[in-house]
């Protein structure tokens, strides 16, 4: 069948008019065509189409207008719900990294979308398991710590070893000589032989 130059998101007879007052542009789909609304672009739109849109993207501030809708009024409330959606979002990966980090599991890497709502936000988002900067002191504290009781161990170590050394010659230089130690020693009895 083709295509004969039917857009299905084109208003046919009484439209419906999609406004994104937000910031961002929101590219979606409708019937297998894809367009985007740019960021403060209005667009006529069959009903149909419009429902479709606004269900997926009133949330991320998508609204409509009809006459005699106050325009200001309107546009701040998709404002909001984008704000909204994008504190979700921020909240929601965090959110998932750090059951990630509790369940032991990989970090996973923020699309590029979220990256720049926490930088709109000013939000942090949590980076792959790094360490906040009191455990990064705590640990180079305990660093220094096991550093120099390894360095002490080390000389205490010597110092036993010249203390084992120095009782050792002691020991050697407090033995007597005897007049004994010269001679062979004598055989025992054998307590099993029968004396005649």
């Amino acid at each position: 069948m083709g295509d004969r130059g039917y857009d299905a998101t084109k208003a046919t007879g009484m439209g419906v008019i999609l406004w994104n007052p937000t910031n961002e542009d929101l590219p979606m789909q409708y019937a297998g065509r894809s367009f985007t609304l740019l960021s403060g672009e209005k667009q006529e739109v069959n009903e149909k189409c419009a429902n479709h849109v606004l269900n997926s993207f009133g949330p991320r501030g998508l609204t409509f207008l009809k006459y005699g809708d106050e325009e200001k009024t309107i546009g701040l409330e998709g404002i909001a719900r984008n704000k909204e959606f994008k504190k979700r979002q921020v909240s929601l990966y965090n959110q998932m990294n750090e059951q990630r980090k509790l369940s032991r599991m990989g970090y996973l890497p923020a699309t590029q979308k979220v990256k720049e709502y926490a930088l709109e936000l000013g939000v942090e988002l949590i980076e792959p398991y790094s360490l906040k900067d009191e455990e990064k002191s705590a640990i180079a504290k305990s660093t220094v710590e096991n550093e120099v009781l390894k360095a002490k161990l080390e000389n205490q170590e010597k110092e036993m070893a010249e203390m084992k050394a120095m009782m050792k010659q002691f020991i050697e230089s407090q033995k007597i000589p005897s007049d004994t130690d010269d001679k062979p020693e004598r055989p025992k009895e054998r307590p099993n032989w029968k004396k005649t």
